[in-house]
């Protein structure tokens, strides 16, 4: 069986900036990858004989404050380890702060897929993204930007929506981005940190409830509808627009059973279940260093994860609308379950959006007529296939 493979890499958990909602970054020693762990994740991922398609997620801490030659040595390993017919990419998540022409003629010449963290305007952006001495970051990610642009670096964006994009709402973010020329990007709900012995209910920092970003979703799906340009890709909407249309998803959160396909690979080795669930060690499954993929999809670890999705699956399945959301992503509801008091077993909480899009494109016509609808895949660059920050 062939299968893909996602490594949602910590090259480093060091970071030049701060972010408020941010529970990533790291300092001091023993944060950032040393080849001997770089050179074991690189043989066992590609070295195993299931894994067709391989995608290396660079994240961090943010990845490029390493230098370009950590990277380097990456691909040559990937060269130098990839089996015939193997399919290999890779991506990177970065706030697009370090970005100069070097490291996007790098981007170009070795075809990585980028996406930068911009949390839209100015006024909320700089909310929440400052460097550590305090300083605002929304003037250099938009060089980073346009330098990536300038070096035709296909250039995705990933903002995160919390409070201060909630308050300023919908239309003038929508406005944001069609102004920056910005028409490929995905719209993430603020989660706070992972806390796994949370009572149901428990009050917590930074957290946009599933019902606060139906609310946004729906009213954002609204606006971008009616401006009905399918050159603007919102990755959330692509993703149960391929599902309305009976597609696969484009998206991991909508595609269902990713226990076993993605992994979060840490500085020392350490591998756990995505990487949404930092702080939990129920989802670490073994170190690359001393253990195969095959040993972390049959150990303990994944084999329980895997028994007690099924039974949230059972309880989820009389949903409507659970044919299309595949029960969203297991992180959402592991974090509605202890912070939101709305939260039931029967939903995964995609109900109202779905339902809402599917009245709406029926009312349209665009369901029949494709009008306002996205042509075909997404162009390269758009999205590395996760959600995290």
């Amino acid at each position: 069986m062939s299968r893909y493979l996602g490594l949602i890499v910590k090259a480093t958990r060091l970071c030049n900036l701060r972010c408020s909602y941010c529970h990533d970054w790291r300092s001091g020693p023993n944060q950032t990858m040393g080849f001997p762990v770089l050179a074991h994740l690189t043989a066992r991922a590609l070295g195993d004989p299931e894994h067709g398609a391989v995608e290396f997620i660079w994240h961090g801490g943010e990845p490029a404050v390493l230098p370009r030659a950590f990277y380097e040595r990456a691909v040559y390993l990937q060269a130098r380890l990839r089996r015939p017919g193997q399919l290999i990419r890779n991506s990177l998540q970065t706030n697009g702060t370090r970005i100069d022409a070097e490291w996007a003629r790098f981007f170009r010449d070795f075809d990585f897929r980028v996406s930068v963290s911009l949390d839209g305007p100015p006024a909320v952006h700089d909310r929440y993204r400052r460097y550590a001495n305090g300083r605002p970051s929304f003037d250099d990610v938009r060089r980073g930007i346009d330098t990536l642009r300038a070096n035709e670096v296909p250039v995705s964006v990933l903002m995160v929506i919390d409070e201060g994009a909630i308050e300023l709402g919908p239309d003038p973010i929508f406005d944001f981005f069609l102004s920056e020329g910005i028409t490929n990007y995905g719209l993430l709900a603020a989660k706070p940190t992972n806390r796994p012995d949370a009572a149901p209910g428990t009050p917590t920092e930074h957290y946009v409830t599933v019902a606060q970003m139906t609310r946004f979703l729906t009213a954002y799906f609204d606006r971008w509808l009616a401006h009905g340009d399918p050159e603007i890709h919102v990755r959330e909407f692509d993703g149960l627009l391929s599902r309305l249309a009976s597609r696969p998803s484009t998206v991991c959160t909508l595609a269902g059973h990713c226990l076993g396909r993605y992994y979060l690979v840490e500085p020392t080795g350490e591998v756990a279940h995505c990487d949404l669930f930092i702080g939990d060690p129920a989802y670490t499954v073994g170190n690359v260093l001393s253990g195969s993929f095959a040993s972390f999809r049959d150990g303990p670890a994944l084999t329980a994860l895997r028994s007690a999705e099924d039974r949230a699956q059972v309880g989820m399945s009389g949903c409507p609308e659970y044919v299309t959301c595949n029960g969203w992503c297991p992180h959402e509801r592991y974090t509605a379950f202890r912070h939101d008091p709305a939260f039931t077993g029967e939903c995964c909480g995609l109900r109202d959006l779905i339902a809402h899009m599917r009245r709406r494109l029926a009312e349209t016509g665009a369901a029949e007529s494709g009008a306002g609808l996205p042509a075909g895949p997404a162009p390269r660059g758009q999205f590395v296939d996760m959600t995290s920050i």
